[in-house]
Protein backbone atom coordinates (compact mmCIF):
# COMPACT_ATOMS: atom_id res chain seq x y z
CA UNK A 1 0.00 0.00 0.00
CA UNK A 2 0.98 3.58 0.34
CA UNK A 3 0.77 4.60 -3.30
CA UNK A 4 -1.30 7.65 -4.17
CA UNK A 5 -0.92 7.82 -7.95
CA UNK A 6 -3.64 6.45 -10.22
CA UNK A 7 -7.40 6.97 -10.39
CA UNK A 8 -9.44 9.24 -8.22
CA UNK A 9 -9.64 7.63 -4.79
CA UNK A 10 -13.10 6.78 -3.47
CA UNK A 11 -13.52 7.97 0.08
CA UNK A 12 -14.32 5.43 2.76
CA UNK A 13 -14.22 8.54 4.96
CA UNK A 14 -13.84 12.14 3.92
CA UNK A 15 -13.12 14.65 6.66
CA UNK A 16 -13.30 18.34 5.84
CA UNK A 17 -11.02 20.56 7.90
CA UNK A 18 -11.27 24.34 7.57
CA UNK A 19 -7.87 26.05 7.63
CA UNK A 20 -7.71 29.78 8.43
CA UNK A 21 -4.82 32.22 8.21
CA UNK A 22 -4.77 35.81 9.31
CA UNK A 23 -3.23 37.25 6.19
CA UNK A 24 12.41 -18.18 2.14
CA UNK A 25 10.64 -21.41 1.68
CA UNK A 26 13.00 -23.07 4.17
CA UNK A 27 15.40 -25.50 2.51
CA UNK A 28 14.01 -29.04 2.55
CA UNK A 29 15.82 -32.22 1.64
CA UNK A 30 14.95 -33.58 -1.79
CA UNK A 31 11.62 -35.34 -2.03
CA UNK A 32 11.64 -39.10 -2.28
CA UNK A 33 8.08 -39.30 -3.60
CA UNK A 34 6.98 -38.17 -7.02
CA UNK A 35 4.89 -35.06 -7.54
CA UNK A 36 1.18 -35.46 -6.87
CA UNK A 37 -1.49 -34.45 -9.36
CA UNK A 38 -3.89 -31.83 -7.97
CA UNK A 39 -7.54 -32.84 -7.65
CA UNK A 40 -8.79 -30.36 -5.04
CA UNK A 41 -7.98 -27.14 -3.25
CA UNK A 42 -8.60 -23.40 -3.41
CA UNK A 43 -6.84 -20.03 -3.70
CA UNK A 44 -7.92 -16.94 -1.76
CA UNK A 45 -6.71 -13.56 -3.07
CA UNK A 46 -8.23 -10.13 -3.63
CA UNK A 47 -5.60 -8.31 -5.77
CA UNK A 48 -5.58 -5.14 -3.60
CA UNK A 49 -8.10 -4.00 -0.97
CA UNK A 50 -7.94 -0.31 -1.88
CA UNK A 51 -8.60 -1.13 -5.56
CA UNK A 52 -11.66 -3.19 -4.60
CA UNK A 53 -12.95 -0.31 -2.47
CA UNK A 54 -12.47 2.12 -5.37
CA UNK A 55 -14.19 -0.17 -7.90
CA UNK A 56 -17.08 -1.01 -5.57
CA UNK A 57 -18.29 2.59 -5.53
CA UNK A 58 -18.28 2.83 -9.34
CA UNK A 59 -21.13 2.50 -11.83
CA UNK A 60 -20.45 -1.01 -13.12
CA UNK A 61 -23.43 -3.38 -13.24
CA UNK A 62 -22.14 -4.81 -10.99
CA UNK A 63 -18.79 -3.12 -10.28
CA UNK A 64 -17.25 -6.52 -9.45
CA UNK A 65 -18.67 -9.61 -11.17
CA UNK A 66 -17.63 -13.23 -10.53
CA UNK A 67 -18.17 -16.30 -12.70
CA UNK A 68 -16.75 -19.69 -13.74
CA UNK A 69 -16.52 -20.90 -10.14
CA UNK A 70 -15.01 -17.81 -8.47
CA UNK A 71 -16.80 -16.71 -5.29
CA UNK A 72 -16.53 -13.80 -2.82
CA UNK A 73 -15.19 -14.32 0.70
CA UNK A 74 -16.58 -12.49 3.73
CA UNK A 75 -13.55 -10.16 3.79
CA UNK A 76 -14.12 -9.13 0.16
CA UNK A 77 -11.34 -11.25 -1.34
CA UNK A 78 -12.00 -13.91 -3.98
CA UNK A 79 -11.94 -17.71 -3.80
CA UNK A 80 -10.81 -19.73 -6.83
CA UNK A 81 -11.19 -23.52 -7.10
CA UNK A 82 -8.28 -25.79 -8.03
CA UNK A 83 -8.57 -27.41 -11.47
CA UNK A 84 -5.18 -29.05 -11.99
CA UNK A 85 -1.44 -28.93 -11.59
CA UNK A 86 1.04 -30.76 -9.38
CA UNK A 87 2.69 -30.36 -6.00
CA UNK A 88 5.43 -32.05 -4.00
CA UNK A 89 4.72 -31.91 -0.27
CA UNK A 90 8.22 -33.05 0.68
CA UNK A 91 10.02 -30.52 -1.49
CA UNK A 92 7.51 -27.74 -0.80
CA UNK A 93 7.06 -27.00 -4.51
CA UNK A 94 3.84 -26.54 -6.45
CA UNK A 95 2.34 -25.36 -9.72
CA UNK A 96 -1.41 -25.27 -9.17
CA UNK A 97 -4.01 -24.03 -11.66
CA UNK A 98 -7.22 -22.52 -10.29
CA UNK A 99 -10.41 -21.60 -12.15
CA UNK A 100 -12.69 -18.60 -11.87
CA UNK A 101 -13.17 -15.14 -13.41
CA UNK A 102 -13.39 -11.70 -11.78
CA UNK A 103 -14.40 -8.62 -13.80
CA UNK A 104 -13.69 -5.11 -12.46
CA UNK A 105 -15.94 -2.63 -14.29
CA UNK A 106 -16.02 1.18 -14.05
CA UNK A 107 -17.68 2.59 -17.22
CA UNK A 108 -17.59 6.17 -15.91
CA UNK A 109 -13.80 5.91 -15.82
CA UNK A 110 -13.73 4.12 -19.21
CA UNK A 111 -12.23 0.76 -18.28
CA UNK A 112 -12.98 -2.90 -17.59
CA UNK A 113 -10.38 -5.38 -16.32
CA UNK A 114 -10.92 -9.14 -16.41
CA UNK A 115 -8.75 -11.43 -14.26
CA UNK A 116 -9.19 -15.19 -14.71
CA UNK A 117 -7.70 -18.62 -14.01
CA UNK A 118 -4.85 -17.78 -11.60
CA UNK A 119 -1.87 -20.11 -11.29
CA UNK A 120 0.30 -20.23 -8.18
CA UNK A 121 3.92 -21.28 -8.74
CA UNK A 122 6.06 -22.11 -5.69
CA UNK A 123 9.70 -22.81 -6.56
CA UNK A 124 10.87 -24.17 -3.21
CA UNK A 125 13.56 -21.53 -2.73
CA UNK A 126 11.49 -18.86 -0.99
CA UNK A 127 10.21 -17.33 -4.22
CA UNK A 128 7.21 -17.84 -6.42
CA UNK A 129 4.81 -16.18 -8.81
CA UNK A 130 1.11 -15.67 -9.42
CA UNK A 131 0.02 -15.85 -13.06
CA UNK A 132 -3.38 -15.13 -14.56
CA UNK A 133 -5.24 -14.38 -17.78
CA UNK A 134 -5.78 -10.59 -17.83
CA UNK A 135 -7.72 -8.47 -20.32
CA UNK A 136 -7.86 -4.67 -20.24
CA UNK A 137 -10.62 -2.86 -22.13
CA UNK A 138 -10.21 0.91 -22.19
CA UNK A 139 -12.94 3.08 -23.70
CA UNK A 140 -14.52 0.02 -25.29
CA UNK A 141 -11.27 -0.99 -27.01
CA UNK A 142 -9.19 -4.02 -25.97
CA UNK A 143 -5.84 -2.53 -24.96
CA UNK A 144 -4.20 -5.80 -23.87
CA UNK A 145 -5.13 -9.47 -23.62
CA UNK A 146 -2.53 -11.64 -21.87
CA UNK A 147 -2.69 -15.33 -21.09
CA UNK A 148 -1.01 -16.47 -17.88
CA UNK A 149 0.89 -13.22 -17.42
CA UNK A 150 3.08 -13.13 -14.30
CA UNK A 151 1.19 -10.34 -12.52
CA UNK A 152 2.70 -10.79 -9.05
CA UNK A 153 5.89 -12.02 -7.47
CA UNK A 154 5.39 -14.05 -4.30
CA UNK A 155 7.47 -14.58 -1.17
CA UNK A 156 6.87 -18.19 -0.15
CA UNK A 157 7.23 -20.14 3.07
CA UNK A 158 7.27 -23.85 3.79
CA UNK A 159 3.77 -25.31 3.37
CA UNK A 160 1.70 -26.91 6.10
CA UNK A 161 1.22 -30.58 5.22
CA UNK A 162 -1.93 -32.36 6.43
CA UNK A 163 -2.66 -35.92 5.30
CA UNK A 164 -0.59 -35.36 2.20
CA UNK A 165 -2.31 -32.08 1.23
CA UNK A 166 -0.43 -28.76 1.30
CA UNK A 167 -1.48 -25.27 2.31
CA UNK A 168 0.36 -21.95 1.94
CA UNK A 169 -0.86 -19.16 4.24
CA UNK A 170 -0.60 -15.37 3.90
CA UNK A 171 2.10 -15.31 1.22
CA UNK A 172 3.21 -11.73 0.52
CA UNK A 173 2.65 -10.67 -3.10
CA UNK A 174 4.05 -7.72 -5.06
CA UNK A 175 2.93 -6.23 -8.37
CA UNK A 176 5.23 -6.95 -11.34
CA UNK A 177 5.85 -4.83 -14.45
CA UNK A 178 3.42 -7.04 -16.38
CA UNK A 179 0.82 -6.67 -13.61
CA UNK A 180 1.19 -2.88 -13.59
CA UNK A 181 0.56 -2.75 -17.35
CA UNK A 182 -2.37 -5.16 -17.12
CA UNK A 183 -4.01 -2.93 -14.52
CA UNK A 184 -3.51 0.16 -16.71
CA UNK A 185 -1.03 1.83 -14.40
CA UNK A 186 -3.28 2.15 -11.35
CA UNK A 187 -0.29 1.02 -9.27
CA UNK A 188 3.43 0.96 -10.00
CA UNK A 189 5.50 -2.23 -10.17
CA UNK A 190 6.64 -3.11 -6.66
CA UNK A 191 3.36 -2.11 -4.99
CA UNK A 192 2.27 -4.47 -2.21
CA UNK A 193 -0.80 -6.54 -3.05
CA UNK A 194 -3.11 -8.65 -0.90
CA UNK A 195 -1.57 -11.76 0.69
CA UNK A 196 -2.27 -15.15 -0.90
CA UNK A 197 -3.59 -18.26 0.85
CA UNK A 198 -3.77 -21.48 -1.18
CA UNK A 199 -4.34 -25.20 -0.74
CA UNK A 200 -3.84 -28.24 -2.96
CA UNK A 201 -4.68 -31.90 -2.42
CA UNK A 202 -4.86 -35.17 -4.31
CA UNK A 203 -8.46 -35.60 -3.21
CA UNK A 204 -11.41 -33.77 -4.71
CA UNK A 205 -13.10 -33.57 -1.30
CA UNK A 206 -11.91 -31.26 1.46
CA UNK A 207 -9.69 -33.29 3.84
CA UNK A 208 -10.61 -30.90 6.66
CA UNK A 209 -14.37 -31.47 6.29
CA UNK A 210 -15.59 -32.01 9.89
CA UNK A 211 -18.34 -34.33 8.63
CA UNK A 212 -15.83 -36.71 7.04
CA UNK A 213 -16.03 -39.94 9.08
CA UNK A 214 -12.41 -40.75 8.16
CA UNK A 215 -11.11 -37.46 9.50
CA UNK A 216 -8.85 -38.32 12.46
CA UNK A 217 -9.38 -34.82 13.91
CA UNK A 218 -13.21 -35.01 13.78
CA UNK A 219 -14.30 -33.92 17.29
CA UNK A 220 -17.47 -36.06 16.95
CA UNK A 221 -15.45 -39.23 16.37
CA UNK A 222 -15.81 -41.35 19.56
CA UNK A 223 -12.47 -43.02 18.82
CA UNK A 224 -10.61 -39.73 18.50
CA UNK A 225 -7.63 -40.06 20.87
CA UNK A 226 -7.37 -36.25 21.10
CA UNK A 227 -11.00 -35.78 22.23
CA UNK A 228 -10.73 -33.96 25.59
CA UNK A 229 -14.08 -35.43 26.68
CA UNK A 230 -12.86 -39.02 26.24
CA UNK A 231 -12.73 -40.48 29.77
CA UNK A 232 -9.63 -42.33 30.86
CA UNK A 233 -9.35 -44.60 33.88
CA UNK A 234 -7.64 -42.82 36.72
CA UNK A 235 -7.67 -39.42 34.99
CA UNK A 236 -7.42 -36.74 37.69
CA UNK A 237 -7.76 -33.70 35.43
CA UNK A 238 -10.33 -32.25 33.04
CA UNK A 239 -10.11 -29.86 30.14
CA UNK A 240 -12.53 -27.62 28.29
CA UNK A 241 -12.26 -26.23 24.78
CA UNK A 242 -13.11 -22.53 24.56
CA UNK A 243 -14.10 -21.06 21.23
CA UNK A 244 -14.62 -17.41 20.28
CA UNK A 245 -15.87 -16.07 16.95
CA UNK A 246 -13.99 -12.94 15.87
CA UNK A 247 -15.93 -11.03 13.21
CA UNK A 248 -14.46 -8.34 11.02
CA UNK A 249 -15.07 -4.69 11.93
CA UNK A 250 -14.59 -1.49 9.95
CA UNK A 251 -11.85 0.78 8.65
CA UNK A 252 -12.52 4.16 10.26
CA UNK A 253 -11.06 7.66 10.45
CA UNK A 254 -11.67 10.15 13.28
CA UNK A 255 -10.33 13.67 13.74
CA UNK A 256 -9.46 15.54 16.94
CA UNK A 257 -10.89 18.76 15.49
CA UNK A 258 -12.37 20.43 12.42
CA UNK A 259 -10.61 23.81 12.41
CA UNK A 260 -6.96 24.84 12.16
CA UNK A 261 -5.71 28.38 12.81
CA UNK A 262 -2.40 29.25 11.15
CA UNK A 263 -0.17 32.04 12.41
CA UNK A 264 -0.47 35.54 10.98
CA UNK A 265 1.93 36.42 8.19
CA UNK A 266 2.62 39.26 5.77
CA UNK A 267 3.00 38.81 2.00
CA UNK A 268 6.24 37.00 1.23
CA UNK A 269 6.24 35.18 4.59
CA UNK A 270 4.98 31.77 5.71
CA UNK A 271 1.99 31.09 7.99
CA UNK A 272 2.40 27.94 10.05
CA UNK A 273 0.37 25.63 12.27
CA UNK A 274 -0.47 21.97 12.90
CA UNK A 275 -3.10 19.68 11.47
CA UNK A 276 -5.50 18.24 14.03
CA UNK A 277 -4.41 14.67 14.78
CA UNK A 278 -6.47 11.97 13.07
CA UNK A 279 -6.78 8.33 14.09
CA UNK A 280 -7.09 5.43 11.64
CA UNK A 281 -8.49 2.20 13.10
CA UNK A 282 -8.28 -0.93 10.96
CA UNK A 283 -10.53 -3.50 12.63
CA UNK A 284 -11.48 -5.41 9.48
CA UNK A 285 -9.39 -8.42 10.43
CA UNK A 286 -7.97 -8.74 6.91
CA UNK A 287 -4.65 -6.90 7.42
CA UNK A 288 -5.01 -5.66 3.84
CA UNK A 289 -3.46 -2.21 4.26
CA UNK A 290 -4.76 1.34 3.76
CA UNK A 291 -3.81 4.82 2.48
CA UNK A 292 -4.78 8.23 3.89
CA UNK A 293 -4.39 11.10 1.44
CA UNK A 294 -5.21 14.81 1.57
CA UNK A 295 -5.92 17.63 -0.85
CA UNK A 296 -6.87 21.26 -0.18
CA UNK A 297 -8.93 23.83 -2.08
CA UNK A 298 -7.62 27.28 -2.97
CA UNK A 299 -7.59 29.77 -0.08
CA UNK A 300 -10.14 32.58 -0.43
CA UNK A 301 -10.67 35.80 1.50
CA UNK A 302 -13.90 37.67 2.10
CA UNK A 303 -12.50 40.45 -0.07
CA UNK A 304 -12.10 38.14 -3.06
CA UNK A 305 -8.39 37.38 -2.65
CA UNK A 306 -7.04 33.98 -3.69
CA UNK A 307 -4.00 31.97 -2.58
CA UNK A 308 -3.43 28.83 -4.71
CA UNK A 309 -3.79 25.47 -2.95
CA UNK A 310 -0.28 24.47 -4.10
CA UNK A 311 1.14 27.02 -1.61
CA UNK A 312 0.09 24.84 1.37
CA UNK A 313 2.83 22.38 2.27
CA UNK A 314 3.09 19.85 5.07
CA UNK A 315 5.49 17.60 6.96
CA UNK A 316 3.53 14.48 8.00
CA UNK A 317 4.09 12.40 11.14
CA UNK A 318 2.60 9.08 12.21
CA UNK A 319 2.76 6.57 15.04
CA UNK A 320 1.07 3.36 16.17
CA UNK A 321 -1.36 3.60 19.08
CA UNK A 322 -0.25 1.24 21.84
CA UNK A 323 -3.07 -0.72 23.47
CA UNK A 324 -3.32 -2.44 26.83
CA UNK A 325 -3.75 -5.94 25.34
CA UNK A 326 -1.06 -8.30 24.10
CA UNK A 327 -0.85 -8.24 20.31
CA UNK A 328 -2.02 -11.27 18.34
CA UNK A 329 0.76 -13.78 17.73
CA UNK A 330 2.81 -13.01 14.63
CA UNK A 331 1.02 -9.72 13.92
CA UNK A 332 2.74 -6.34 13.98
CA UNK A 333 1.26 -2.91 13.28
CA UNK A 334 3.34 -0.39 11.34
CA UNK A 335 2.39 3.02 9.98
CA UNK A 336 4.47 5.19 7.63
CA UNK A 337 4.25 8.97 7.35
CA UNK A 338 3.99 10.50 3.89
CA UNK A 339 6.77 12.54 2.31
CA UNK A 340 7.12 16.23 3.19
CA UNK A 341 5.77 18.63 0.55
CA UNK A 342 7.04 22.23 0.36
CA UNK A 343 4.83 25.29 -0.20
CA UNK A 344 4.59 25.95 -3.90
CA UNK A 345 4.39 22.27 -4.83
CA UNK A 346 1.98 21.28 -2.10
CA UNK A 347 -1.55 20.10 -1.50
CA UNK A 348 -3.19 21.36 -4.67
CA UNK A 349 -2.76 17.70 -5.70
CA UNK A 350 -3.53 14.60 -3.61
CA UNK A 351 -0.67 13.81 -1.20
CA UNK A 352 -0.14 10.95 1.23
CA UNK A 353 -0.48 11.82 4.92
CA UNK A 354 0.23 8.28 6.14
CA UNK A 355 -0.20 4.65 5.08
CA UNK A 356 0.03 1.06 6.29
CA UNK A 357 1.17 -1.81 4.09
CA UNK A 358 -0.63 -5.11 3.59
CA UNK A 359 0.32 -7.41 6.46
CA UNK A 360 0.93 -4.66 9.03
CA UNK A 361 -2.20 -2.47 9.04
CA UNK A 362 -4.28 -3.98 11.86
CA UNK A 363 -4.93 -1.83 14.92
CA UNK A 364 -4.95 1.94 15.35
CA UNK A 365 -2.52 4.67 14.31
CA UNK A 366 -2.46 8.45 14.67
CA UNK A 367 -1.32 10.79 11.89
CA UNK A 368 -0.68 14.51 11.81
CA UNK A 369 1.36 17.16 10.03
CA UNK A 370 3.09 20.47 10.47
CA UNK A 371 1.51 22.95 8.02
CA UNK A 372 3.14 25.84 6.16
CA UNK A 373 1.26 28.24 3.91
CA UNK A 374 3.43 30.36 1.65
CA UNK A 375 1.87 33.83 1.27
CA UNK A 376 2.58 35.27 -2.22
CA UNK A 377 3.92 38.82 -2.23
CA UNK A 378 1.00 39.69 -4.49
CA UNK A 379 -1.57 38.72 -1.81
CA UNK A 380 -4.08 41.27 -0.55
CA UNK A 381 -4.60 41.60 3.20
CA UNK A 382 -7.57 39.71 4.62
CA UNK A 383 -8.79 36.55 6.34
CA UNK A 384 -8.23 33.50 4.11
CA UNK A 385 -9.66 30.00 4.46
CA UNK A 386 -9.68 26.70 2.59
CA UNK A 387 -10.98 23.16 3.07
CA UNK A 388 -8.62 20.20 3.38
CA UNK A 389 -10.25 16.82 2.62
CA UNK A 390 -8.70 13.63 3.97
CA UNK A 391 -9.65 10.41 2.16
CA UNK A 392 -9.09 6.93 3.61
CA UNK A 393 -9.08 3.85 1.35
Amino acid sequence: MGTTNGPKRVALFAGAIAIGAAAALTGISPAQAASVKVAGGSLDWGFKASFRAYISTGNGTPPIALSDGATRNADGTFDFTAKGGTYDAAAGTATVNYKGTVVFSYPAHFFQITLANPTLVVDGDGTGALKADVELVNGGVVQSDQEQAEIASVVTTAPTVTDGAVSFSNLASTLTDAGAKAFTGFYSAGAALDPITATASAEATDPTDPTDPTDPTDPTDPTDPTDPTDPEPGNSSASQTIKAAVTGGALTLTSAGSNVALSAATPGQTASGSLNAVTVSDLRGTNSGWDLVGQVTDFSSTGGGKIPAANLGWTPNAKVVDGSLVDAAGVSNKVTAGNPVAPGTGLGASRTLCSAETGSSLGSSTCGAALELGIPESSAAGEYSAVLTLTLA
